[in-house]
């Protein structure tokens, strides 16, 4: 293929995403956990369990509005299961910075929880750029066998 037949493929691969993303059929989401869990009962977590029901917060200022889930991290060793949690951008728009909505959502395990701590990935070193929230004490440790 010549270089100018390459470029027009990416001008046009470029000239499709935009009208999608214009026309409001696709998005750009980033991937990075931008939003906290808890479980919604915690007396329901079992060695055996593979779902966990959980209640889920943006952490930004957001209007109130946690919004859709739309990512999910995670990570699997034999101390802990680690959950990170994604949420869709908001508009552009200022957001005043009222405590957010709780939402609810089922996440599915790859594994049994088994003899693991389960731990919220906002609450890691490498997420926490803000500094330290109150829901981030204990290590951001949800449940501990």
């Amino acid at each position: 293929m010549s270089v100018s037949g390459a470029r027009i493929k990416i001008l046009a691969a470029g000239l499709l995403l935009g009208t999608l993303l214009a026309a409001g059929c696709a998005r750009l989401t980033p991937d990075k956990v931008n939003a906290q869990w808890s479980l919604m009962d915690s007396s329901a977590v079992t060695e055996e369990s593979t779902s966990l029901d959980l209640g889920v917060m943006r952490i930004a200022c957001g209007s109130g509005i946690t919004g859709e889930i739309t990512g999910t991290h995670v990570a699997y060793s034999a101390e802990d299961i680690t959950i990170g949690l994604v949420v869709e951008e908001l508009d552009g728009q200022a957001q005043t910075c009222q405590s957010n909505e709780t939402v609810p959502y089922t996440i599915k395990l790859d594994e049994p929880v088994g003899n693991r701590s389960l731990t919220d990935a906002s609450c890691t070193e490498a997420e926490q750029e803000q500094g330290t929230t109150p829901a981030c004490e204990h290590d951001g440790i949800r449940w501990a066998p």
